[in-house]
């Protein structure tokens, strides 16, 4: 049985040295185009904050709030996360050292982030009437800038990993939403406190055909995306950290 699989772990090692049609030497640059699929994992609440002003009377001078009518503020938070869609777009340029091995490095805008599960939720727990008509979103967008070596074990065939910083350039909340405190409008805010650089590992695969090149990645985060994270950790829960599926295409030149 042995032998066996040392005689089958030679074909095919010949087989890639064999097929793998990759000049050495050379240098390329393919830009891309793609979807994203994203969660986090861990904790990482998203958080809706909002407050209702008293009625208050008074002279120029002297402002009364009376005490029937006090005001009300609050924050409503979920953890429930689920996997949201996004876009990506960018360019890598790659240096091929061997006919099996290359070095690529990318820039890239990928949409990040996660949905929760507020889609429906009503109650009136404190004299608040809150109504969710949609998940609350948290949208992470960052500049990516993978590094990845590029192994090619069959023609046009890869397999690909490496380290991927992110840099966030926005972060934001979005989801339709009302919240009210005894028939009067609530002023609200949402977010979620997440840092603005990431570190994940990437691990993927791609395809070349003649110039065009398919490729599916899958990134793993490695850096915990709360602010504070340390100090949260001891008192919340899970680190949180990106995990994202990404299919692009692309068209390859060489220079």
């Amino acid at each position: 049985m042995k032998k066996q699989l040392l005689v089958l772990a030679a074909l095919l090692i010949a087989a890639s040295t064999a097929s793998a049609q990759q000049k050495a030497r050379t240098f390329s640059v393919t830009p891309k185009v793609g979807v994203t699929v994203s969660n986090i994992t861990g904790q990482l609440p998203v958080y809706v904050a909002y407050a209702v002003m008293p009625d208050v009377s008074g002279t120029e001078s002297t402002i009364f709030v009376p005490d029937s009518d006090p005001g009300k503020w609050g924050l409503i938070s979920y953890e429930n996360q689920k996997r949201k869609a996004g876009f990506t777009a960018g360019v890598e340029a790659q240096y091929q050292f061997t006919s099996l091995f290359g070095l690529s490095v990318g820039v890239f805008y990928t949409q990040q982030g996660a949905k929760y599960g507020t889609k429906g939720k009503s109650g009136t727990p404190n004299g608040e009437q809150f109504d969710f008509k949609d998940d609350l979103k948290v949208n992470l967008n960052s500049i990516a800038t993978p590094v990845l070596a590029n192994v090619y074990v069959w023609k046009g065939l890869a397999l690909k990993a490496g380290l991927q910083p992110e840099f966030a350039v926005s972060r934001s909340t979005s989801g339709d939403y009302a919240i009210s405190y005894k028939g009067k409008p609530a002023t609200t805010s949402s977010g979620a406190f997440i840092k603005t650089f990431a570190l994940s590992v990437p691990v993927g695969i791609s395809y070349e055909y003649k110039n065009l090149v398919a490729d599916l990645r899958y990134n793993f985060g490695v850096t915990n995306l709360r602010q504070d994270g340390d100090k949260w950790n001891r008192s919340y829960g899970p680190a949180a950290h990106n995990r994202s599926l990404t299919f692009t295409v692309g068209y390859k030149w060489g220079l």
